[in-house]
């Protein structure tokens, strides 16, 4: 079956993310046992359940801090740099194909890269965002959502995303999948799975 559609994440494939710069910027150096405890508030706030207010509260309890909610939305957002090559790879796919994002993110940090990174404006609004759609990934659904939404199928569609777990999940559900690490090797996967989708036709 031929490639019709390519989707992106977005943090670390086509937005580098350094929490290294959150946690210097906080003044804190959170232990695993920290992280831990801190990721199931962070998953609940990238599928919407729980407001900016309630987020900052649970990580300040959590991390036995004081920071505001303005100070803190600062720093949750002084952390992206444009991954320069990938959004060119997917402008220039973005002539062939529709490209799409479907990203876990969260109400602070999608705003602040859509207004400071205009370069992916491209996308337009095939965008698929956790905390609007009120899932995260890997849970199947989310998949599902984005098939339903944009008459996605899944075996004429390409995901591109950091995460092994995620990339998995989008297999099983039929998703043809790379796990991203670097450019070159996204660029050298996607080529070959492109070229092979158009040696079958």
């Amino acid at each position: 079956m031929q490639i019709e559609n390519i989707i992106f994440d977005l943090g670390n494939v086509l937005i580098d993310v350094d929490f290294e710069v959150f946690y210097q910027k906080l003044g804190y150096v959170p232990s695993q046992i920290d992280l831990k405890k801190a990721k199931k508030v962070i998953k609940h706030f990238e599928a919407g359940k729980i407001s900016v207010e309630d987020f900052i509260y649970e990580l300040n309890k959590k991390w036995n801090l004081q920071v505001s909610v303005s100070n803190f939305k600062k720093i949750w957002t002084n952390l992206f740099s444009a991954n320069q090559q990938m959004i060119a790879l997917a402008e220039e796919l973005s002539q062939k194909y529709p490209v799409y994002i479907l990203s876990n993110t969260d109400e602070i940090h999608f705003p602040y890269i859509w207004n400071n990174f205009p370069e992916l404006h491209f996308f337009q609004d095939r965008l698929l965002l956790s905390y609007k759609l009120g899932i995260v990934k890997p849970n199947p659904q989310i998949y599902q959502i984005a098939c339903q939404k944009f008459n996605l199928i899944p075996e004429s569609t390409i995901f591109i995303d950091d995460k092994a777990e995620n990339i998995e999940a989008a297999r099983k559900f039929g998703f043809n999948g790379i796990v991203h690490k670097n450019y070159k090797q996204t660029k050298q996967e996607l080529d070959k799975l492109l070229k092979k989708r158009e040696d079958l036709q």
